[in-house]
């Protein structure tokens, strides 16, 4: 993968940016590179015995944190605030507008590259979602970058279908060896402090799923 020196994480939820690409985000940071993160939902949908409200504000704080100890400033952070679990999908109300918004933001940075959740991640929706926005988002822009594809459910869902569905000469696998003992620190900002109901507040993830978040590498697929 080339050294890019400035790129933007489009996350579904906050938490989707460490558990995808922790380690790879930290290798720019420490190569000087910039890096932008935008999130289209506060995640206010993961505990369903918790007021949104509550959830929202406390995963915007974990998110704030995580952002903190990374060095990502202020003018590099976007929120859309958009309806957790019901991100707009494709030729549904609300789609243009979002993508509109995201191209908006995708044209004042000029990003080299473009990372959003992988497109076989239809599971949980948001992640498919979030995909088709920053593709449309991105052929409306003016300039060219390349766009990836990160996994995060596809290490535990990935159905027959998708793997089939995968161009795997194009998959990516990101070492992040030298960087990960801090990425599993960034990954338990946002999963060792729990709720009220005893929760994450990102919600339960399955063991095997989480087991991933701990491999030296990370894996993209090169889109575009």
């Amino acid at each position: 993968m080339p050294q890019y020196n400035n790129v933007v994480i489009v996350a579904p939820h906050p938490d989707d940016e460490i558990l995808g690409l922790g380690g790879f985000i930290l290798q720019r940071l420490r190569k000087g590179g910039n890096v932008s993160v935008l999130y289209l939902t506060d995640g206010e949908a993961s505990l369903a015995d918790i007021d949104d409200d509550a959830v929202r504000s406390m995963r915007i704080r974990l998110s704030n944190e995580v952002l903190a100890r990374l060095g990502i400033s202020g003018d590099r952070i976007f929120r859309f605030h958009l309806s957790d679990g019901s991100i707009p999908r494709k030729n549904t109300e609300g789609f243009d507008d979002a993508a509109a918004g995201i191209q908006q933001i995708f044209s004042s940075l000029m990003p080299d590259a473009v990372f959003v959740t992988h497109p076989q991640e239809t599971w949980p929706y948001d992640h498919i979602a979030a995909f088709e926005l920053a593709d449309a988002a991105i052929h409306n822009t003016a300039f060219s970058c390349d766009f990836y594809g990160y996994w995060v459910w596809l290490w535990y869902s990935m159905p027959l279908r998708s793997f089939f569905g995968i161009n795997r000469s194009a998959l990516v696998p990101v070492p992040i060896g030298d960087v990960l003992t801090e990425k599993k620190k960034l990954t338990d900002i946002y999963l060792r402090l729990l709720a009220p109901n005893g929760k994450p507040w990102s919600g339960v993830l399955p063991k095997a799923m989480l087991r991933a978040f701990d491999y030296p590498f990370e894996v993209v697929e090169k889109l575009k």
